[in-house]
């Protein structure tokens, strides 16, 4: 008898002893769990691609794109998914640029393609990241100064409001566009100039930053608006009103690390079809760079 209440209370304390540990190891367990739930994404799609070689299937490989690069990447993957024999590329369309770069790094999806290389270094840069560019810049964006107020440059008059995007890249894109057209002076030793690079403002503008993709409503709100001619097109605005223009940089692939898949991904994006698509059925909002 002795012997039995002995182990029923060893076992008591056994469990006693185990709920106190497990609340112990709830904080540490909370702080993990973004870190966790990458890891859990990535063990996930690296076990269905093997399940699916396993079985002699197609591997997916997933691309995180934006609105106005999907339909270059749709050209793309008709061509990828009829000639490739071990992958299928699935496009994913995100609402905003960073968010596919975090899904990239933390291993969610296999790359991305909505960038050029100076937004991907500089989220590099602020996230603490190594993503890479692939291959060559596939096409480039048309920026435009659009407006409502004015008809031509000569008419911008003095106090004017100027919407910008709010990311280092694009901005810079735009006031070298306004330094361009005489509108400002920039700081030319600045790489990436910024509103506090101004040097000379003779019109006395103002400016206004926000997501590159919500500037063609900033048509509506204020003077004048720097925004991508596809940024308009896609809002049913015309893409060829623009008073002054301008070239971004190149898009390309961005992905981790190098994959079997990347090489045959982008021979797609650079092929005669993709090309072709570009330069018939963009409305010159983009520029083929191969």
């Amino acid at each position: 008898m002795k012997k039995f209440c002995l182990l029923g209370s060893l076992a008591l304390a056994m469990l006693l002893s185990v709920g106190c540990s497990s609340g112990s190891k709830e904080s540490s367990s909370a702080e993990s769990s973004v870190s966790e739930a990458a890891q859990s994404d990535t063990v996930s799609s690296e076990a269905a691609s093997e399940g699916a070689k396993a079985a002699g299937e197609k591997q997916k490989v997933v691309i995180g794109t934006s609105a106005i690069c999907k339909d270059v990447l749709e050209v793309a993957m008709d061509v990828f998914n009829k000639s490739n024999t071990e992958y299928e590329v699935e496009m994913k369309v995100f609402d905003d640029a960073v968010t596919p770069d975090i899904a990239t790094w933390e291993g969610s999806i296999d790359g991305t393609f909505h960038q050029y290389k100076s937004y991907m270094d500089n989220f590099n840069e602020s996230n603490n990241a190594k993503l890479i560019t692939y291959g060559k810049e596939v096409f480039a964006f048309q920026i435009g100064l659009y407006s409502n107020k004015v008809k031509s440059v000569s008419e911008v008059t003095d106090g004017m409001t100027v919407a910008l995007s709010n990311d280092v890249s694009n901005r810079a894109i735009a006031l070298k566009l306004l330094a361009k057209e005489g509108l400002i002076t920039l700081d030319e030793s600045v790489a990436e100039p910024s509103t506090i690079d101004i040097k000379e403002n003779p019109k006395n503008l103002k400016f206004v930053e926000m997501e590159r993709l919500n500037l063609a409503n900033a048509v509506d709100d204020t003077d004048m608006a720097v925004v991508m001619s596809d940024v308009m097109r896609e809002t049913g605005r015309d893409a060829a009103s623009a008073i002054a223009y301008a070239q971004e940089e190149g898009i390309q692939l961005v992905i981790k690390e190098e994959k079997p898949w990347a090489k045959d991904l982008e021979a797609a994006l650079t092929s005669k079809e993709v090309k072709e698509y570009i330069e018939t059925k963009t409305e010159k909002t983009k520029v083929p760079l191969f």
